[in-house]
């Protein structure tokens, strides 16, 4: 089992190619959004779709500010160049989600389902995103800060190469997962559910070492 610390550094994350301000945006309206066409550099202010089933969401160069998404059912989006601010996508089931430069930032994501996601490039700000699902899902120069990912269900995703910077993963399932060139040690991953192989080329603290070498049954002399 593999814990030390990595000395390359992974790839930086590519932000969202967006305009510098809000108002170079176009305003956009719940129509344009239910109606389920591709959406293109608009932005959509305080929306309330909760619990709606969109028939599909495409969308390229648009931000969402203070729109609420919870309980909404969305089958594979496709996202590019995207932000959510300020957004509510608690238990909404947005599976195969497909998401290129996409941010989060100051987000509610608990128990978000985005099952089997296709992730590249996207960020995690700020989010409180307890029971998160991502598992099976597979993500590239990806970042996480500051967020609440605790007791999510990580099982089976590919996080390799990951950033995560004050993420508390605590009690969350990882069983299976890919963490390969994953630091930790500045995450709190208490209670988590691994196997030996999980953590195979991750880093951590000498601290978490210790706690993992208990929780995989290890005897330290």
């Amino acid at each position: 089992m593999a814990l030390k610390r990595r000395k390359e550094t992974s790839p930086r994350r590519s932000p969202a190619d967006l305009p510098a301000s809000l108002d170079d945006l176009a305003p956009l309206t719940l129509e344009d959004l239910i109606e389920g066409e591709d959406l293109e550099e608009g932005l959509f202010q305080g929306l309330d779709l909760t619990g709606r089933s969109l028939p599909r969401l495409v969308a390229t160069s648009v931000v969402f500010q203070g729109v609420n998404f919870a309980g909404t059912s969305i089958r594979a989006p496709r996202l590019r160049d995207v932000r959510f601010l300020n957004c509510d996508l608690s238990n909404a089931d947005w599976r195969g989600f497909e998401a290129i430069r996409v941010e989060f930032i100051d987000c509610r994501l608990t128990g978000l389902g985005a099952v089997e996601c296709h992730w590249k490039d996207v960020l995690l700000d700020r989010c409180e995103a307890r029971y998160l699902r991502l598992n099976s899902g597979h993500t590239a120069t990806c970042e996480i800060r500051a967020s609440n990912l605790a007791e999510s269900d990580l099982r089976s995703a590919n996080l390799e190469g990951a950033i995560l910077d004050s993420v508390s993963l605590q009690k969350s399932d990882l069983s299976r997962a890919i963490l390969k060139g994953v630091d930790l040690s500045r995450s709190e991953i208490e209670g988590i559910t691994v196997f030996p192989e999980d953590v195979r080329g991750a880093s951590v603290s000498a601290p978490q070492a210790m706690d993992l070498a208990r929780l995989l049954g290890l005897t330290i002399k």
